[in-house]
């Protein structure tokens, strides 16, 4: 099980299955990704490749606001509305269950944050972000992971935190 780390549902488990397409992120580096954000209070959230919801749902028990998720799996999005239905109010959360790339084409909403957890073999962090920017708030911050490789230089302006096999690029908008 995945538990909350902190805030309003700290402790409160949340529901996975052992896949290769579900790869819940790390309680250690969601614990440092939202240290690096600070407060959350009032933020909305985009959450796209949302998976379980471990981030989302962090968020949300930090003090964020609002909460969009997009999930495409249709079994990781019903696992995706159970842990929402039982964890926290729905009344905070809109839930996509279909592509990434459809949902930013339709979307014309703005967020604080917005996280990307693609399937490690799917778009990088440069073309996500590309994609993204217009979504983003003023001072907004992008923040994926993503398998960690030596191929990629980051600019001066991006943040990367290593776990093993896995970063963590931070972006903010200043």
């Amino acid at each position: 099980m995945i538990s909350i780390i902190a805030g309003k549902y700290k402790g409160r488990k949340l529901s996975y299955f052992n896949s290769t397409k579900v790869r819940p992120t790390q309680a250690k580096v969601r614990k440092s990704i939202f240290d690096i954000l600070g407060s959350l209070d009032g933020k909305k959230i985009l959450d796209l490749y949302s998976g379980v919801g471990s981030l989302g749902i962090e968020a949300l028990s930090r003090g964020a606001c609002h909460l969009t998720a997009i999930e495409s799996d249709s079994k990781v999005f019903r696992i995706l509305v159970n842990n929402i239905n039982i964890v926290c109010s729905k009344d905070d959360v809109k839930l996509h269950r279909m592509d990434v790339s459809k949902f930013l084409n339709m979307n014309t909403n703005k967020y604080d944050i917005i996280f990307a957890d693609p399937p490690y073999t799917d778009l990088n962090f440069f073309e996500i972000r590309k994609s993204i920017s217009n979504f983003l708030n003023e001072n907004g911050v992008f923040c994926m992971e993503m398998k960690k490789t030596k191929d990629v230089v980051f600019d001066e302006d991006i943040r990367i935190k290593k776990y093993g096999s896995t970063q963590v690029a931070i972006w903010k908008i200043s």
